[in-house]
């Protein structure tokens, strides 16, 4: 009978053993998915606290700890950067850095909304020694930027056109900017 009972013990017990092992997988995937998904959450709140690759249109996925950045930057020292900050992460085991430069070109990115596309490039023509002193209106409609007020002259209407168009996500730029009536 002891062995019996022994054998019964020894089944139960295996049994038990098998069905915390079943369950352990499941546990572990899910804690994963959280921890990979605050990794996720850090990178992108690291990427838009630095200056220079906050308006950049970059994605970042992660699985593992090991994160994947996608997307568009304006120079490879961007896309350096952007790989540094997602390496300072607590939690991230490798950054693959997929980053692309941009061809110059507007790029639109679905998660830039049109106030964010107006504020960008109200900051990039009061950052530009050419358009800095301009008072230009900018409304952006489905990435359509409109500019409107008055300047002193063509070449200043045609700079604040190009900086505009220069900005992520502009798709293209409605220029009604008008000369100054002589006085």
């Amino acid at each position: 009978m002891k062995t019996k009972a022994g054998i019964a013990a020894a089944a139960v017990l295996s049994a038990a053993t098998l069905a915390a092992c079943a369950t352990r997988p499941a546990y572990e995937s899910n804690t994963q998915a959280v921890d990979d998904a605050t990794i996720t959450a850090n990178v992108k709140a690291a990427l838009v606290q630095d200056p220079r690759t906050r308006a950049s249109n970059i994605s970042v996925n992660t699985l593992h700890g090991q994160v994947e950045l996608t997307g568009f930057v304006n120079s490879p020292q961007e896309g350096r950067e952007a790989a540094h900050d997602a390496g300072g992460v607590p939690g991230v085991r490798s950054v693959d850095n997929k980053l692309q430069i941009n061809g110059g070109g507007p790029v639109l990115s679905q998660a830039t909304d049109d106030p964010t596309i107006s504020e960008e490039v109200r900051s990039a023509l009061a950052s530009n020694p050419q358009t800095q002193a301009l008072r230009v209106e900018v409304t952006t409609s489905d990435g359509v930027v409109q500019l409107a007020g008055f300047v002193d002259s063509e070449q200043e209407r045609i700079a604040a056109g190009s900086v505009a168009s220069s900005v992520q996500g502009v798709r293209h730029v409605d220029n009604d900017l008008r000369l100054n009536p002589a006085d």
